[in-house]
């Protein structure tokens, strides 16, 4: 029996602290994935690239920031996402400012920590946040998509139920 192989893009999301401050982005309310919840900075790898310098680019050009010591923290391997399968690496960092130069459109704030989650976030970060931010390691995940951006599972790896997860 011939199987098809599994094909994923890469991406990366950053979390950028200030002191007790964390930046995040907000998705606008018009597009097409995460519409209006916010997120860490990111995006994806080009050909060639490498992952952590793919997201101190991506910091770059949508904040303005140079954040040098970006220390991998978590990979998760997402299916059906738009109908795609991505594995995203998750880095966190410290800004030597807080000044920040959006690109057009972009909207980015920095957020006192201690009250993040109470905003409207992109879903897995309620379970991912806390572990990426405070876990020496890398954390691995799984999750699963409907084909567009509604969460249907999550799970982190080596948990009973992997690749599974539960379902939400």
């Amino acid at each position: 029996m011939s199987r098809e192989r599994h094909v994923a893009r890469l991406a990366t999301v950053s979390f950028v602290r200030s002191g007790e401050a964390l930046l995040l982005l907000r998705h606008g309310p018009g597009s097409e994935r995460f519409a209006g919840r916010w997120n860490g900075v990111g995006g994806h790898v080009e050909a060639g690239e490498g992952v952590r310098a793919a997201a101190r680019r991506e910091l770059f050009e949508e904040a303005g920031l140079d954040v040098p010591q970006l220390r991998l923290r978590g990979v998760v391997h997402e299916s059906g996402l738009l109908g795609h399968a991505y594995v995203v690496f998750f880095f966190v960092g410290e800004a030597p400012s807080r000044v920040l130069r959006p690109a057009p459109g972009v909207e980015l704030a920095w957020h006192p920590l201690a009250k993040v989650r109470e905003l409207p976030l992109v879903d897995d970060l309620h379970d991912l946040l806390e572990a990426l931010l405070a876990n020496p390691e890398p954390v691995l995940a799984v999750e699963r998509y409907d084909g567009a951006d509604r969460r249907l599972a999550f799970a982190f790896d080596g948990e009973p139920g992997t690749p599974g997860g539960r379902s939400e």
